[in-house]
């Protein structure tokens, strides 16, 4: 019974944190253009950028097209879709140079360009918790993003963010209770920091 019990329990607490609300801290940076006026313009969401698995470097790019499509509507461009039209190169870096950026300008006919890029810095903290009340110990799950937006016909950096998750997973000796501390994955606070700094373009954009 305490078998049958235990593995119901397992059961639970995998779909718990399959479907509970990413948790973890989050901190959020703009070097420069924190409002941008997103009223004119054809804007172009690049390719994203990621040391993550390939199906959450797709959720990212999802992530982030979902979430400036909400800011931008139509004046939004896929990629994919401008090279059925025009004539673009297959990788566009991260930070190109001037003369990339006037390049883009003339072969795309568009006016700005937006790259993103997401890192997981660590994945060590557990999902579960454990459950050894005679060690100590201090891990972290860690992410970051990172956005820059450029103005293509002057080929300059009009914007460039940062967004930056932890959470993180100890225990004590001198902790009675054993500490039980849930921690998130890298991969999904990653997406939860895209929104999240996107949001932030959305709530301070001039043309409101």
């Amino acid at each position: 019974m305490r078998h049958k019990n235990g593995i119901f329990v397992i059961g639970i607490l995998i779909i718990f944190l399959g479907s509970s609300c990413v948790g973890g801290k989050y901190t959020y940076e703009f070097d420069s253009g924190k409002e941008l006026d997103f009223s004119t313009g054809k804007w172009i969401l690049n390719n994203v950028q990621s040391n993550s698995k390939i199906r959450y470097s797709k959720k990212l790019y999802e992530e982030s097209y979902e979430e400036f499509k909400k800011i931008l509507g139509d004046s939004l461009i896929d990629l994919i879709a401008l090279r059925n039209s025009s004539l673009i190169g297959p990788d566009i870096k991260f930070e190109p140079s001037r003369s990339e950026l006037k390049e883009l300008h003339r072969n795309s006919d568009s006016d700005f360009l937006i790259n993103v890029r997401g890192e997981i810095i660590s994945n060590n903290a557990s999902s579960f918790y454990r459950n050894n009340h005679s060690s100590s110990y201090a891990t972290s799950n860690r992410s970051s993003v990172a956005i820059r937006i450029y103005d293509l016909k002057s080929g300059t950096l009009i914007s460039s963010s940062n967004a930056n998750a932890i959470d993180t997973e100890s225990h004590s000796e001198l902790d009675k209770d054993g500490a039980l501390n849930w921690t998130t994955r890298a991969e999904p606070m990653m997406l939860r920091a895209v929104e999240g700094l996107i949001l932030k373009y959305k709530k301070h954009r001039l043309d409101k």
